[in-house]
């Protein structure tokens, strides 16, 4: 508990500015010190007044004894008696009392009822001793009385502490108003000058304030200090100086690598499809292509091929996104060139199956990812779609990349393989299913990379998933293209909310109508 209260105590004291937290150790300081002072003080105090009532009672029970001493000798009680009674002319003596040396009670005076409790054979002078007594409410003197050397007796004196417990007041509130005002005078010359040593700290502060503010590390610092701040200035004006040449060098690497950045994008936007190639092919398409960062390695092609009825469709999601995604999203590209070039002078039916073979072995092979020391692991999840109207057959062959396919208002999804192209991990031997679809009736497809599928959003932070874009797709499939594309984007955009984009994300839909009456929408 106490280990728990201090950790408290230390965590608010941390919480306070420099210039309270010096003006509260000042302060401590002070006051502590003047405590130890007070009570060495009043230690002092207390036995000095001590000292002087024993003092007062012991000459005044000498001087006593010696005038009663005759008295003692010649058994003259009244006379003992009669010099006893002047005692009564001090308030303070509460009794006197004359012993002999048998311990017999010769004379006395008392003003009070307690001498009783003093008459005990504890408290007598033995020999030539002065016995001295104290508590809180008496001071008690014991002397022996002696005549012509000899002890023939002794004197007991009892008194009230009264005197010295005012003594010691009047001794100790003197000096506590003079600790109050040394403490009051510590507090305000800690106010006061308390700027002699926050000054300097809190220049600085407000000089790496502005820095922050307006990112100025130009800022001249008045370096007029003599003491250690200093070198402080000096070291911090050096440390700015640093900094302000790092920053150029920084900016001018990152201005240099957004351009490039930048024009790879350009680069990278040149490789996707022309628009209106897509648009003349299909009776209606939409394209959303959004990289999570400038370029990404999410990529889609259409290439025609021997006829203007025949084509090649390709959504393609490659490792990573940024630049990796984009080195590798151009080595699919180069890829699918070659594969192009050798369709077109073919004369054998396409199999989009065995397209993605081929992509799954040259992967490999171009990265040398056969080899095991390679530490090379690129590769792609994707789908490849042929079209022949003239046979009004589509045939779909996926890779971990799902189509989504809505005929007579009823959507069927279509799975394609578990398996990802070209990775270290990938069977070079893997035999790819492929599906054929008949289009002699109206048919609209939908293709997304997980871009879309595992972006995180909502109330609890899930993924958008398969469920949500299924329900997505069969509540906008009968709109228009231009506005199904725009659902699509606002959707997605209010179901992430604040959350960071996880992926590159890229969709392709298009419509194909049997009746061929042909509306282009983008």
């Amino acid at each position: 508990m106490e280990h728990i209260i201090i950790q408290g105590l230390s965590m608010n004291f941390n919480h306070f500015s420099i210039r309270t937290k010096l003006i509260l150790l000042l302060s401590s300081s002070a006051i502590f010190a003047l405590s130890l002072s007070f009570i060495a003080s009043a230690y002092y105090v207390v036995r000095t007044q001590r000292e002087r009532s024993f003092h007062k009672l012991i000459q005044l029970a000498k001087i006593t004894g010696q005038n009663i001493s005759a008295s003692l000798v010649f058994d003259d009680q009244k006379s003992a008696n009669n010099m006893l009674q002047p005692f009564s002319l001090d308030p303070s003596i509460q009794a006197a009392m004359v012993y002999t040396q048998e311990n017999v009670l010769f004379a006395s005076y008392q003003n009070t009822h307690s001498i009783n409790e003093f008459t005990n054979d504890t408290f007598r002078a033995l020999d030539d001793k002065v016995i001295e007594e104290v508590d809180w409410d008496t001071i008690r003197v014991s002397v022996p009385i002696i005549f012509n050397t000899q002890k023939i007796g002794y004197i007991k004196i009892i008194s009230d502490t009264q005197e010295m417990k005012q003594e010691m007041k009047n001794e100790l509130t003197r000096l506590f108003i003079v600790g109050f005002i040394i403490i009051l005078i510590i507090v305000v010359a800690s106010f006061k000058f308390h700027k002699i040593f926050t000054s300097p700290i809190y220049k600085l502060l407000e000089i790496m304030k502005n820095i922050s503010t307006n990112n100025d590390y130009t800022i001249q610092i008045d370096t007029n200090c003599k003491d250690e701040f200093k070198d402080l200035y000096l070291g911090f004006s050096s440390m700015l100086t640093t900094m302000y040449e790092q920053k150029k060098k920084i900016e001018f690497i990152h201005k240099q690598t957004r351009d490039s950045i930048e024009y790879a994008a350009s680069i990278q936007q040149s490789l996707l499809p022309v628009e209106k190639n897509m648009i003349d092919f299909f009776d209606e398409i939409f394209t959303i292509w959004q990289p999570k960062d400038t370029v990404g390695g999410d990529i889609y092609l259409f290439e025609s091929l021997r006829h203007e009825d025949e084509a090649l469709l390709m959504l393609i999601d490659c490792t990573g996104h940024g630049v990796p995604g984009a080195f590798v999203a151009m080595i699919v590209n180069a890829i699918e060139k070659e594969i192009v070039a050798k369709l077109i002078k073919s004369d054998f039916d396409i199999n989009p199956a065995i397209i993605m073979a081929y992509f799954n072995k040259h992967m490999r092979l171009l990265l040398h990812q056969n080899d095991k020391k390679n530490p090379s692991n690129a590769g792609f999840d994707g789908a490849i779609i042929y079209i022949n109207k003239k046979k009004n057959i589509l045939r779909y062959t996926g890779a971990n990349t799902p189509l989504f396919v809505v005929q007579d208002n009823i959507l069927e999804v279509f799975k394609g393989d578990k398996q990802s192209i070209g990775y270290k991990k990938s069977n070079p031997e893997y035999l790819f299913t492929m599906n054929e679809i008949d289009l002699n009736k109206d048919i609209q497809v939908y293709l997304t990379t997980d871009g879309y599928l595992d972006q995180t959003g909502g109330e609890k932070g899930f993924l958008f998933g398969k469920r949500r874009f299924k329900k997505l797709i069969q509540s906008v499939y009968k709109e228009a293209y231009v506005e199904q594309k725009k659902i699509f984007e606002d959707t997605l955009t209010e179901y992430k909310k604040e959350q960071d984009t996880k992926d590159d994300t890229t969709v392709v839909a298009f419509k194909f109508k049997n009746n061929k009456e042909k509306s282009y929408d983008t």
